[in-house]
């Protein structure tokens, strides 16, 4: 058992989300539709969103990459400041 099934409502909110959107159908809908296309077709399907996920993984990468900088940057100000290195220059 994973952690989420031990929540308290977690099948009430299970049911309520399969109900609402219908995933199931969709999901065979797009498979089926998927599988009646031929195998260039499917080749190229799978090719072109390769290509958008990795794109998409590098963007995330690169986004994370620069918060994960900027939050550096501060907790290393606040750090200066709380030990008192910075009372020079702003004044303590």
């Amino acid at each position: 058992m994973s952690f989420l099934e031990n929540l308290p409502f977690y099948d009430v909110i299970l049911d309520f989300v399969n109900e609402t959107l219908n995933l199931d159908g969709y999901i065979a809908d797009a498979f089926n539709f998927f599988n009646s296309l031929d195998v260039v077709t499917q080749l190229l399907v799978i090719v072109v969103g390769g290509i958008i996920f990795v794109m998409g993984v590098f963007e995330l990468i690169k986004k994370l990459s620069k918060i994960i900088i900027v939050v550096g940057i501060i907790v290393g100000l606040y750090l200066l400041y709380d030990s008192g290195a910075l009372d020079g220059l702003i004044g303590g």
